[in-house]
């Protein structure tokens, strides 16, 4: 048949075959089962059903393992029909075979299972379990395998696990045998028999010599040889154990299995019985498929024993002793120790009933094809689809008794899990963030491990984990919020007042951020304190606190406006700005263009105006005072020192203010400016009279000029230079330095291309100017800073700048009536200016008042006045503390008489810092106060004073943050004006708070060059 050419008995095949696709040999036949149950060696080629081979004088059950998916997938018992010696021989594989074992894990690693190997353990074991029960039921031999040479008694629990199964599923068996040609008895019962278990074990524990391997020789009965001694020392070993646990009873019908009374049922193999390297078995198969034998001696004809005697010539591996050669000389045969049960399985059947009062014992023999009807018949039934309510029930306690390591883990980690949940909530506020959260399941953890044991743990570690995440999150859920000055929010997890209702905050309650730490601040006027919460966005921190002030206090002053954000539309969003790279990484700096054009527009557009107008000091109108302009004057005031002596002594403090400003280079030059410039302006008609004054004056004026070079006197028309200016700003200045010496020297000749080419540039950048305008779609979210595009512009103003009253109201001996100061720190400081100013001139004494003399236009002549500004840097701590300071750290103190000994000079011509230690503070917690206000007391008088701070808030490469104007702030004349600076400085990518570091303390820092003032007599 095609089937049949298919399928054959001559090799071994996986259980269950199709029987209804084959024909099956001998089937009349009584037949012997032998089922081989048990544990391989601890070997990678090995295999526990190698020792048949001998028996089957063929290599049915290879000793090298199939492929990994062939060894998994393709079934769990290999069956064997040998019609010769009609014997069926079932071999079942599981992960007691280390083949299996090996394969299994190389598929966990390749396909990245998710499961524990521990489970997948259990499930094998609980399969395995089904099949032996089907086994027990169908055989009539079991031999159990011992990779070693000591019984393993974790068989005994298996043992009474299953019959105890049995038992229950003995009806259910019964109606799947019901119908079936097979006995009443087999059909009740549910097996033809109890079947025979023997116990065969792999090695032996003793080294047997060759004298002792072959007793017969010398004459010495074979039961006195030590292999003898020992496998009847084990047999009772055995016995003992299985009648102890009641595996085994006196009738055999009632129990598992039965081992025979008065035949060895266990044997011990003390040679090796295959090859283990698997070059060597190579190697013999080749030898042996390679040799040239004649056409009537073919391989199949000679018999097994004679193809592996090639072994021993080849001295490859070991040969194995044939079974005829063993049992002539007597010795330890598996063959014999086997075949003398299956003769009596074939004969009378077995008989293993012990005791007084014996049982008919229940022994069937039965023929290949029925036995295959009904194995088939049980497979199904124990794995199949379909099973009924009862016998699915026993199966289920099957699976729960074998899994006692679960159980037992189950058990356990119930019993911790309440414990664990109990460590978790012990001592927990009543909100609590995650982080905190995140700890306390930490430590829950521990608890857990601490107690939990087996496989179960993770199962219950994640129960743990989500009772108490629903714990947390069951209205115990701090605010995540932290604010600027690194605190936490301790309102309950909740949402803003500005914030849209969705569905996943509509429960929560609306309430603002609050960590319940509060400082003490003053107004922006300074005139009043009150608590100012800790703030969470920097709105709050430069404009909400300051701005509900405002009614209480500040409303009525005179303010000055900042540049802020005007939007065209209602939907203005934050412009999203990239990160800048340093100054070492462009290059070029942008903004340092930008400041460079926008000076060179504002000046030159000055320039342009007074070379219109015919004026040839128009020099003077180059933008040499702004902020954003520096003239390097290391080098000029170096060679002018160098030609002219300094001031004396008592003026050297002044002479310092003045260089350390920068603003000593040109002094003799601006002088003879003016003087052109007094005679560019005469009358025709006087021109030759005026020209002569004007050159001896002219003299005079540098003669005059060149002995008080370094004076403090010098100061009259000097501001001092910002040194927020960069290297490629210094073009500039050289530009009004050329240009100055150049009317100088030659007033007439340079005027007209001078002024050409400048109104050239003029124009050019003025048109390039018209590009830059603010936008009224997008917003600077952070604060105007030297980084910061400028086209963008913040939506509220962090700064603020307002006037206190008239300059009257600030006395110098009683300094300024403000809450806060500590005692003797309330004085502002001092800056004496030199100003130039007009008096009228009067008559000589005897001078006659003659009607010519009354006719005599009255001419008025250029006098100096000395003029005082106040300035104050005031530093605040978050206790409410406020301190004037008169240099960097240095504190202002005052004397018994209340006179203030030193001046604004540092003020004026040194960084001052940021922050500043409390000094009240000191003591207890060590408060950092910052710098919060400037104090300017501007004068009546020709003078123009005005601010413009810049602040660097951390190390480089920190940003300078300042007000956003073009150019500085012009402070009216004969007010008191304060200018508070931000509490919390914000860039585009965060907030500069102060640093942890004290080293890094000096790099925050008011740059100098914030107070400057020009003479509006000689700068009309």
């Amino acid at each position: 048949m095609s089937a049949s050419s298919a399928f054959t008995f001559t090799d071994k095949f996986l259980f269950p075959p199709d029987i209804d696709a084959l024909s099956i040999p001998s089937g009349d036949n009584k037949v012997c089962i032998i089922s081989l149950i048990g544990k391989s060696a601890y070997h990678s080629n090995s295999s526990k059903a190698s020792p048949l081979n001998h028996i089957l004088d063929r290599d049915v059950f290879k000793c090298v393992p199939e492929s990994v998916e062939e060894s998994i997938n393709k079934g769990d018992v290999e069956c064997y029909y040998d019609t010769e010696s009609q014997v069926i021989y079932l071999h079942l594989r599981s992960l007691n075979d280390i083949h299996r074992v090996a394969a299994l894990c190389q598929r966990l690693v390749s396909e990245k299972y998710s499961k524990d190997f521990f489970f997948i353990w259990q499930k094998d074991e609980f399969r395995v379990a089904k099949t032996l029960l089907w086994m027990f039921g169908v055989s009539h031999l079991l031999l159990l395998s011992h990779p070693g040479s000591s019984f393993d008694i974790s068989f005994v629990r298996l043992f009474r696990t299953l019959d105890n199964i049995r038992l229950k599923l003995q009806h259910s068996v019964s109606d799947q045998l019901h119908g079936l040609p097979i006995s009443k008895d087999w059909s009740y019962n549910g097996r033809p028999c109890s079947p025979r278990v023997l116990f065969v074990f792999e090695s032996s524990s003793l080294e047997l010599n060759t004298e002792d391997s072959e007793p017969a020789l010398k004459g010495r009965p074979s039961k006195g040889s030590p292999i003898k001694r020992l496998q009847h020392a084990i047999e009772d070993q055995i016995y003992r154990i299985l009648r102890k646990s009641r595996v085994i009873t006196n009738i055999s019908n009632n129990s598992l299995f039965a081992v025979p009374a008065n035949q060895e049922f266990v044997f011990i193999h003390t040679e090796r019985s295959e090859v283990i390297d698997p070059v060597a078995y190579y190697l013999e198969q080749l030898r042996q498929n390679s040799t040239i034998v004649k056409d009537s001696d073919s391989p199949r004809s000679r018999s097994y024993q004679s193809n592996r005697k090639v072994s021993q010539v080849s001295g490859i591996s070991e040969s194995r002793s044939s079974s005829s050669t063993a049992h002539s000389k007597g010795g330890n045969s598996f063959k014999e120790f086997l075949w003398q049960h299956i003769e009596m399985a074939l004969g009378r059947g077995f008989d293993d009933n012990v005791g007084r009062n014996p049982v008919t014992s229940l022994f069937e023999n039965v023929t290949a094809s029925n036995w295959f009807l009904v194995a088939n018949k049980l497979y199904q039934f124990y794995f199949g689809d379909s099973i009924d309510g009862k016998a699915l029930a026993h199966l289920n306690t099957l699976k729960s008794l074998l899994e006692t390591d679960i159980r037992f883990s189950e058990n356990r980690c119930n019993k911790v899990l309440p414990v664990a949940e109990a460590a978790y909530q012990e001592n927990l506020p009543t909100h609590y963030v995650t982080n905190f959260h995140l700890s306390k399941l930490a430590q829950a953890q521990r608890v857990f491990h601490q107690f939990a044991r087996g496989p179960a743990c993770d199962k219950y570690l994640k129960q743990l984990e989500q009772s108490c995440e629903k714990f947390w999150r069951n209205g115990r859920q701090l605010c995540e919020e932290v604010s600027i000055l690194s605190n936490h929010c301790v309102n309950p997890l909740h949402r803003l007042p500005d914030d849209p209702e969705t569905e996943n905050n509509d429960h929560l309650p609306i309430m603002p951020h609050s960590s319940q730490l509060k400082t003490k601040a003053a107004c922006n006027c300074g005139r009043k304190q009150a608590d100012k919460e800790d703030p969470f966005d920097h709105k709050y921190a430069n404009y909400d606190f300051f701005n509900s002030l405002e009614p209480l206090c500040c409303a009525e002053l005179e303010h000055l406006d900042l540049p802020v954000f005007k939007p065209s539309t209602s939907d203005a969003k934050a412009s999203q700005i990239k990160k800048v790279p340093s100054i070492e990484e462009k290059g070029d700096n942008p903004t340092q263009k930008d400041t460079l054009r926008h000076d060179l527009v504002t000046g030159m557009g000055s320039l342009s105006l007074a070379l219109s107008l015919g004026q040839s000091g128009g020099s003077e109108y180059l933008p040499h005072h702004d902020h954003h302009s520096e003239i390097s004057t290391t080098e000029h005031y170096t060679s002018h020192q160098s030609d002219h002596e300094p001031g004396t002594d008592e003026h050297e403090e002044g002479s310092d203010g003045a260089m350390e400003c920068g603003h000593s280079v040109d002094v003799v030059e601006e002088e003879d400016e003016d003087q052109l410039e007094e005679v560019d302006q005469s009358p025709d008609k006087e021109g030759s009279e005026h020209k002569q004054e004007a050159s001896e004056s002219q003299n005079q004026e540098e003669e005059s000029t060149k002995q008080e070079v370094g004076s403090p006197k010098q100061e009259v028309d000097v501001m001092p230079s910002s040194p927020k200016e960069t290297s490629s700003q210094k073009i500039e200045p050289e530009i009004m330095i050329n240009s100055q010496k150049a009317d100088i020297e030659h007033p007439q000749k340079d005027e007209v291309p001078l002024g050409k080419s400048i109104l050239k540039k003029v124009v050019e950048l003025e048109e390039a100017g018209t590009m830059r305008q603010h936008s009224t779609t997008e917003y600077l979210y952070g604060m105007i800073h030297s980084d910061s595009p400028p086209h963008l512009l913040p939506r509220f103003p962090s700064w603020s700048i307002c006037c206190l009253g008239k300059s009257t109201i600030y006395n110098h001996t009683t300094g300024l009536d403000l809450p806060g100061f500590l005692h003797g720190s309330n004085f502002l400081l001092p800056w004496d200016i030199t100003v130039k100013a007009e008096k009228d001139k009067w008559p000589s004494i005897g001078e006659t008042t003659s009607r010519k003399g009354k006719q005599k236009k009255t001419t008025k002549e250029v006098g100096e006045v000395n003029l005082r500004i106040y300035l104050g840097d005031e530093y605040e701590c978050p206790r409410g503390h406020r301190f004037f300071c008169s240099g960097p750290e240095k504190v202002i103190k005052v004397s018994s008489s209340s006179t203030v000994k030193d001046n604004a000079t540092k003020l004026v011509s040194l960084d001052m810092p940021l922050y500043c230690p409390c000094p009240q503070c000191r003591s207890t917690k060590g408060y950092v106060a910052q710098l919060m206000r400037l104090y300017v007391c501007t004068p009546e008088g020709p003078v123009r004073v005005t601010v413009d701070p810049h602040i660097q808030p951390s190390s480089p490469p920190s940003p300078i943050f300042s007000l956003g104007t073009e150019n500085p702030v012009e402070l009216p004349a004969g007010s008191v004006w304060v200018v508070r600076l931000p509490h919390i400085y914000m860039g585009d990518h965060g907030p500069y708070t102060m640093p942890a570091d004290s080293q890094h303390l000096q790099f925050c820092r008011m740059l100098k060059g914030v107070f400057s003032y020009q003479d509006l007599n000689k700068h009309p």
